[in-house]
């Protein structure tokens, strides 16, 4: 089968290897100079992405073609002519729409010291050299260009970009860093982060008003906090731009008949496929998202169109590797009462990766109750609603349900069917017959295997479903979120799955009676696949018997990558592998998915 993937991103290399993978010729029409997408374009994940790269751009089964333009479409019999600009014509039994994202341009805003993300990151990105001599105190400004009139979505990964550039920032210089933000919108462990750069002197300020006034050495930013206008003076102001549609698109889906959503991205007829037979669709061309879940999406849209679409979305997969919990129910308020608060905050940073989880409820909630004509109200330390979601929480507001952003310095305590805010600022009381706060079901997600929480970021991003070589973690539990992700996470499972099964490696093997337990190999991996277990041992004496612990080194099945580091540093020659068994029509076997009866 003949596969065309347009867009060269990670989201279409992701594609392209489980295409590959399954013996089908794959085509990426990429219309850039060359692959990488926006990734490329980041200083600390170029590496990253060239390295996913190189993984496949000497198969033979794999054409790249550079500077692409299509000038007409024509579909017979089921199959997709395409002719090029440059008359050149394709072939393809299946296409992938995997356009990525555009970042916004804020020319409105844009000088000398007013940067974009994208155009700071080339100031930091370590093969420039040294940094700006006056490099004393930067700014970092988040939604620029998201969360407006003009474009009301979030854009899903603007936080967290920011959050790593203060981490690239203070690994090579210490300027005094203020983040003025709407929402801080992190994923998993970021939230660990957050708190490890405030406690390092970070700033952060909750401020929706702010403008720039640039000069030749420095830039003026004025804002509203704390109840009065203020102003501070940088060195250098960040944008965290917004990520919108690909233009393109506008001009794929007349080519191919596909359809768009208002806002101009593709519209999911089922989880990553369109409204046209042979049309998948992943990554940014579907709505903002990170790297994890492009790829993650990248595989579940190869899966598709490998299996010539037909595994229906309604179908929940069978499979021992594949794991899901069902979400936990956060019931509505019961009884009377006249006006409702739903609190959303928690001084617990491991379990804020819970707050997008229970923003929509609570959102849903909300709304519910003011149709019912309660006087409602959320009041957050941080709502989290990435991409459409943001339009649940703008669509609240509308119908009446007041929303209250505490700022830096705010507390909120309840006494007697009331709520007292007080802060620098402003000082008030909220009626509330009843509170429903985040911390009241704190208690259903503690002791679970969240994914996004326990696994470190780079084997999220590469993994992003691989819990364990024989589980893949889906829908609630690896990450809890809008339920509309959980079966995109399904198909991208599967993916990950057939590749991992094309990719079986023989692991080390430890002759454990020989190990002296010295921690050669624990030093040596790269990817800390090894532990030293202490094992018990019975010790001969004179007398009754004595036993004793000794350490023993144990392979990590899950994170071994198969390097053979260990084997090679081992001074007592104990680590060895055993032969690589031929790949047959098992791993193919393992991998299929159970067919709707």
């Amino acid at each position: 089968m003949k596969i065309l993937i347009i867009g060269g991103g990670i989201s279409g290399i992701s594609a392209a290897k489980v295409a590959l993978a399954k013996k089908h010729d794959v085509t990426i029409l990429e219309c850039a100079e060359e692959p990488g997408g926006l990734m490329a374009r980041i200083a600390n994940c170029r590496v990253g992405f060239k390295t996913f790269l190189d993984e496949i751009v000497n198969d033979p089964r794999l054409t790249i073609i550079k500077q692409g333009k299509i000038a007409s479409v024509d579909k017979k019999e089921g199959r997709f002519n395409v002719t090029l600009e440059d008359g050149q014509s394709l072939i393809a039994d299946r296409v992938i729409i995997a356009t990525g994202l555009s970042p916004y341009d804020p020319v409105e805003y844009k000088g000398k010291r007013v940067l974009t993300s994208l155009e700071y990151d080339q100031i930091i990105d370590q093969r420039n050299g040294e940094l700006p001599a006056d490099f004393n105190r930067v700014a970092f400004v988040l939604c620029v260009g998201s969360r407006s009139k003009e474009y009301p979505l979030c854009s899903s990964v603007c936080c967290s970009y920011s959050l790593r550039e203060i981490k690239w920032t203070l690994q090579r210089a210490k300027p005094a860093i203020t983040v003025f933000y709407n929402d801080l919108r992190y994923f998993g462990q970021e939230f660990y982060l957050e708190k490890v750069y405030r406690d390092a002197g970070v700033t952060f300020i909750r401020a929706n008003s702010r403008y720039f006034d640039e000069d030749e050495t420095g830039v003026n930013v004025r804002y509203f906090a704390e109840g009065k206008m203020k102003e501070e003076r940088f060195d250098y102001v960040v944008l965290a731009i917004g990520l919108r549609p690909n233009p393109m698109l506008e001009s794929l889906s007349k080519f191919f008949g596909f359809s768009l959503n208002e806002y101009k991205f593709v519209k999911e007829e089922e989880p990553l496929k369109t409204d046209v037979e042979g049309i998948y669709v992943s990554g940014g061309a579907l709505e903002p998202m990170n790297i994890k879940d492009s790829i993650l999406t990248g595989f579940g849209a190869g899966l598709r169109a490998v299996r010539n679409g037909d595994i229906g979305s309604e179908v929940m997969p069978v499979d021992e590797r594949l794991y899901r919990e069902e979400a936990p129910v956060i019931a509505p308020p019961e009884g009377a009462f006249d006006s409702c608060l739903f609190y959303i905050a928690t001084d617990d940073p491991g379990a804020r990766i819970f707050y997008e989880f229970v923003s929509s409820k609570f959102i849903a909630m909300a709304r519910d109750l003011k149709r019912a004509g309660k006087n409602v109200y959320v009041v957050t330390r941080n709502v989290v609603a990435p991409s459409y979601d943001e339009l649940e929480y703008e669509e609240a507001r509308r119908e009446g349900v007041i929303a209250i952003h505490l700022e830096e310095g705010e507390t909120i305590s309840f006494v007697d069917g009331k709520a007292l805010i007080n802060g620098p600022g402003r000082e008030f009381v909220l009626p509330a017959d009843r509170v429903i706060s985040f911390d009241d079901y704190a208690h259903l997600f503690k002791d679970g295997e969240f994914l996004s929480l326990y696994r470190s970021e780079p084997q999220i991003r590469w993994n992003p479903t691989r819990w364990g070589r024989k589980k893949y973690h889906v829908g609630f539990i690896r990450h809890p979120r809008s339920e509309r992700w959980e079966k995109r996470e399904i198909f991208g499972a599967f993916g990950e799955m057939l590749l991992d099964a094309e990719e079986e490696r023989a692991l080390p093997q430890v002759n454990e009676e020989r190990c002296s337990g010295c921690g050669s190999c624990k030093d040596a991996c790269p990817q800390k696949a090894i532990e030293m277990e202490i094992r018990e041992k019975v010790i001969a004496v004179f007398g009754p018997q004595v036993a004793t612990g000794e350490p023993i080194a144990h392979i990590k099945e899950d994170t071994c990558v198969s390097c053979g580091l260990c084997a090679s540093t081992c001074p007592s020659d104990v680590i060895s592998y055993p032969e690589i068994p031929e790949k047959g029509n098992k791993h193919a076997l393992e991998c299929e998915i159970p067919q709707p009866k």
